[in-house]
């Protein structure tokens, strides 16, 4: 190890002094340069000749950096090192660029337009030019996320009590598909998407270019040259030799003191330079396989690829405080936090227990969730996903609602007393969200807002008072209205005797209040009004 170690500097020295000399020839500094492609041109003319005694390369006072073919190799390794810096330099530019957490819970009370900002969120990290373009064009903006969702880029998923890790992760499930009873394993929505993420990571990070293959690349260094001259000369490092004849199998050599007799495997060559070094024959032949594997490498022209652009993928779990964390992620929570991702400095993974698939989390993957804090306060979340997720609060947005009036009735000021009624009573997490209101916009009638209240708003006030008809009375401002305005009134002609009889064993109290829905306050403009005007 300390001899590779060793033989390791003394390449990257040799090649950092052949820069060196190189800018000295050429009278500008190559280590200033990040233009790759005129770094492949200076690349070809040195393979053409850096050789030549005579030519604008060679160096009096080091031709052993020419004629060794140092030159060349060294802008190859440059060039190699420069697109493995600009694309780590391009990842980072581009995560960085969205600045925007990769786990987040929307969480607020019910109707606060969490589901509804996803979609903004969504394409504001995947395309946020298209975004800022059309934020206010709502069509745009969910017909180019369905466009995401048919391609992929983005899933949606609900998490119930029921849910589980084989659904998100991965499980064994019957083949519906088959006469017999089969299994078969199959990829839930995480592993999907996330697989698709790596992939598309993978491919935006991977080197631009690839070599040529051995067979072209041998006959024009070997074959061809063997065509014109009866035997072609190999420089080592100390001596020479001559390659003499070559079949489909074996190349055969003549050392420099003209021993015959020699050979060479070109398979062996060929697993040498498809893996670009050896790491087969140590001593012996090594000093001549590796002069020719030298001579493959530093004239394998590289063939241009096209790089794949960096896509972010979005992952949108909804309800996400409604499943069980630890029964759904499984071992794969401590995976999402960005310092264990794929390309991270601490990239952490794991492997699978029913696939055996190593499987990691990359970086361009978001996962977005929704919290509706009236089903459960962040309090009394699992404690994993609290400490891995950055957590935005949305509550009723009151603005929204400015200028919106029905039949006189101020819509921004009845939810506004409503609310404020509703956060003393109970709490804030338990507030009524704008997004009730919101169809009043494109039908502004009272036998829509009649629609909300009866559907809407009195079925949630039980749910959060637990039939608590006095609270519920307080919070629509019924206590301070005449008996028609009430939405909820007290019901009046029940009378004890007549129910139960005279002979009444319990204690039964007279003033018991039993309330009841009055249908027809939902039809008067004056019981929404009465809610916050005195």
């Amino acid at each position: 190890e300390e001899k590779n170690t060793k033989n390791n500097s003394n390449v990257i020295f040799s090649y950092i002094k052949s820069i060196e000399i190189l800018s000295e020839i050429l009278e500008y500094n190559i280590f200033e340069i990040r233009d790759v492609e005129k770094l492949k041109t200076l690349y070809k003319d040195l393979l053409a000749e850096q050789k030549n005694v005579n030519g604008k390369y060679y160096y009096e006072d080091a031709p052993s950096y020419g004629s060794n073919g140092f030159y060349s190799a060294s802008i190859k390794s440059y060039i190699e090192f420069l697109n493995n810096y600009l694309n780590k330099e391009y990842m980072h530019k581009n995560i960085k660029e969205v600045n925007m957490s990769l786990n987040q819970i929307l969480f607020g009370p019910p109707g606060t337009g969490k589901t509804f900002n996803t979609i903004n969120k969504a394409l504001e990290i995947i395309d946020n030019e298209f975004f800022q373009q059309n934020e206010n064009d709502r069509t745009a903006l969910k017909d180019k996320f369905e466009e995401y969702k048919k391609t992929g880029q983005i899933e949606f998923v609900t998490f119930h009590q029921s849910y589980g890790y084989e659904e998100f992760v991965e499980g064994i499930k019957a083949d519906l598909d088959s006469d017999e009873i089969k299994y078969k394993l199959e990829k839930g929505i995480f592993k999907r998407l996330s697989n698709l993420a790596e992939l598309n990571y993978r491919k935006s990070i991977a080197t631009i270019e690839t070599k040529k293959d051995f067979a072209t690349l041998f006959k024009e260094q070997i074959l061809d040259k063997l065509i014109d001259d009866e035997k072609l000369k190999i420089s080592t490092p100390k001596k020479h030799f001559f390659i003499t004849e070559v079949n489909e199998k074996t190349i055969f050599f003549e050392k420099a003191e003209g021993q015959t007799d020699h050979s060479l495997s070109i398979r062996t060559l060929k697993e040498m330079y498809e893996s670009g070094k050896n790491e087969k024959i140590k001593g012996g032949l090594s000093v001549y396989y590796e002069p020719i594997l030298n001579l493959l490498l530093q004239n394998s022209l590289f063939d241009k690829v096209d790089k794949e652009p960096l896509k972010n993928h979005i992952l949108i779990i909804d309800e996400i405080n409604r499943g069980n964390i630890s029964k759904i992620f499984g071992e794969l929570i401590t995976l999402i936090e960005p310092s264990k991702r794929i390309g991270a400095d601490e990239e952490i993974k794991v492997k699978l227990p029913y696939s055996n698939d190593d499987f990691g989390v990359p970086q361009n993957l978001y996962i977005l969730g929704t919290m509706n804090t009236a089903d459960r306060s962040i309090a009394l979340m699992d404690t994993a996903l609290r400490r891995r997720f950055e957590f935005i609060e949305m509550l009723p947005d009151l603005e929204v609602l400015n200028d919106l009036e029905v039949d006189g009735i101020n819509i921004k000021l009845m939810l506004e007393k409503i609310n404020q009624r509703v956060e003393y009573l109970y709490d804030r997490d338990h507030t009524i969200g704008h997004a009730y209101f919101m169809s009043l916009k494109d039908n502004p009638t009272l036998e829509e807002l009649e629609n909300i209240f009866k559907n809407k708003i009195i079925p949630l006030l039980q749910e959060y008072f637990y039939d608590d008809w006095e609270k519920i009375r307080l919070v629509l401002g019924d206590n301070q209205k005449e008996e028609k305005n009430q939405f909820i009134k007290i019901k009046k002609d029940y009378d004890i005797k007549s129910l139960f009889g005279a002979n009444i064993e319990m204690d039964l109290d007279d003033e018991q209040k039993i309330y009841e829905i009055n249908k027809e306050a939902f039809k008067d403009s004056q019981s929404y009004v009465k809610i916050y005007s005195k």
